[in-house]
């Protein structure tokens, strides 16, 4: 009898250990922490990135960052100004609560109310209304071009659910008082929430009853954030994670040498630059009257002051691509002649700040993310010695991503990175709305006090409204150049992707950088 139950708690192991073996989980690690469970509470691509596998829009990008049909399965415009979405039936939450048309009323109020880092995004739209359970008419303020792509990245919340825990507005990161949704989060996506401890771990399971059929093999994944680089390579080549976004371009050989590992490689649509405080009369603790950043000399000697390919090369270790525009070559309307830098030429910068009388230079304040962008914090340190070298005496700050998030749109900062990749739209529209136009209203939310001119901002609105590819393509290449000219932005390169994984993982690596689970298959 002992000899019998011990061969049958050896077969007993044999079978859960099979079992466990055939389960696919991914283990992911990046250096941010997703903001929240809120996908209305931040425009910060990488939590809507992750987020995305357990939300939808009524569409979404493809592998191929085509549009196609999500939670609405058909549409038509009905004018220049109305558009009817055909919403797919029989679609369930994750708690099980059916989706319907108010879900959709419900989401459009919440993520476009005033406030919302989203009201930009939603804001050509008056209102949306229920035809029936599963259509409703959308009436925009005027004829817009870009409805779909924005649609991409506005995703649907369980009216009912949300309701149920007092989470009828997006979270306000900026007073970290917390909320339901810090930890909890019902949507539609392939994955659903399992469990959440922020700064620690999250965990998203396959959802059986996605309405789709799944491309993926994955039953798990584990998301941990690991602020510091080093670790997080560490813990790659270790197999501690399967799979890191944007490996640190230093350690970009070393992983792609490793046995069992690969490199995964893409160009990103995003750009990264310097913006900064165009409006103010004074620049505070600068040392000097008035405010030098107001003056596009003073703009252009900062430009012409950093070693861009200094900063490619040692830096970036060669996987970035410097610019002088902030649309990438992969985006629509991408004009190559445009995209032609300043020389680098520290005599011609110091010229620039004598003639603009600041021969002595003065002092200026940076902030900078550290983790957002890829060696966001070692461009920042370098660009302090390279302006010291024309009399700028930086005063850099460092700050979380989530801190930046807030922050920065507040107009809090004199100076400061950003990037932007024109997401989710994926359109010229998108960049300049959003950090070049003047900020009036929701337009220029991530342009605070900086860069202005009317005759810009003009044309940017009509951008937003012409849908003949011609007109649209003379327009944005005008805001391109003018917007160069006149050194709206410090402009510095667009860089690349460089995901670090096992072998075992098969990923897509698009140029959103947006990590679509759903068609990731592990071997």
């Amino acid at each position: 009898m002992k000899t019998y139950l011990k061969i049958l708690l050896i077969a007993s192991c044999a079978v859960l250990a099979t079992g466990a073996a055939s389960a696919k989980t991914l283990r992911f690690a990046e250096a941010q922490e997703i903001s929240s469970m809120d996908p209305h509470a931040a425009r910060d691509d990488f939590t809507l990135s992750l987020l995305s596998n357990v939300y939808e829009g009524l569409v979404r990008w493809n592998k191929d960052l085509k549009l196609e049909p999500a939670l609405a399965e058909s549409w038509e415009a009905v004018s220049d100004t109305e558009w009817r979405f055909h919403l797919r039936k029989g679609v369930k939450f994750h708690n099980g609560d059916p989706f319907t048309a108010d879900d959709v009323i419900f989401s459009f109020e919440r993520a476009g109310a005033p406030g919302s880092p989203f009201a930009g995004l939603l804001e050509p739209i008056a209102k949306i209304t229920k035809v029936d359970d599963h259509t409703v008419t959308v009436t925009l303020k005027r004829k817009y071009a870009l409805l779909l792509n924005d649609f991409a990245g506005w995703y649907i919340l369980d009216k009912k659910f949300q309701e149920s825990v007092g989470a009828t507005k997006p979270i306000d990161l900026s007073s970290n008082t917390g909320g339901a949704m810090t930890t909890q989060g019902i949507g539609t996506g392939p994955f659903k929430l399992a469990s959440r401890q922020p700064d620690i771990r999250t965990v998203l399971v396959k959802n059986e009853d996605w309405w789709d059929k799944p491309q993926h093999n994955l039953d798990e994944i584990v998301y941990t954030p690991i602020t510091n680089a080093a670790t997080r390579v560490a813990a790659l080549l270790s197999g501690e994670v399967d799979f890191i976004r944007n490996a640190p371009p230093q350690d970009v050989d070393r992983i792609a040498s490793t046995p069992g590992m690969k490199i995964m490689r893409a160009p990103h649509l995003r750009s990264i630059f310097f913006g900064m405080d165009q409006q103010s009369k004074t620049l505070p603790g600068s040392g000097v009257e008035g405010n030098p950043l107001a003056d596009v000399r003073v703009r252009k000697a900062i430009y012409q002051a950093i070693d861009i390919e200094g900063i490619k090369r040692s830096i970036m270790r060669g996987n970035s691509r410097p610019t002088a525009v902030p649309l990438a070559p992969e985006l629509p309307f991408y004009d190559a002649s445009l995209d032609v830098r300043f020389p680098y030429d520290v005599a011609a910068a110091k010229a620039l700040l004598a003639e603009a009388g600041y021969a002595k230079g003065f002092t200026l304040p940076m902030d900078c993310p550290a983790g957002s962008f890829i060696n966001d914090e070692r461009i920042c340190q370098a660009t302090v010695g390279m302006l010291a070298k024309i009399g700028i005496k930086v005063q850099l700050t460092m700050h979380t991503p989530v801190q930046t998030d807030t922050e920065l749109p507040a107009g809090k900062y004199s100076f400061y990175m950003l990037g932007w990749a024109g997401l989710p739209s994926i359109d010229a529209y998108n960049i300049m709305s959003a950090t070049i136009h003047t900020p009036t209203g929701d337009l220029g939310t991530w342009n605070p006090k900086g860069y202005s001119n009317p005759k810009v901002d003009k044309l940017i609105e009509q951008i937003g409204t012409e849908y003949d590819p011609a007109k649209r393509q003379a327009m944005i290449s005008e805001v391109v150049k003018i917007h160069r000219d006149e050194v709206g932005k410090i402009m510095l390169h667009q860089q690349f992707l460089t995901w670090g994984m096992s072998d075992k993982v098969n990923a897509v690596v698009p140029a959103d950088e947006y990590t679509r689970f759903w068609y990731y298959t592990m071997n």
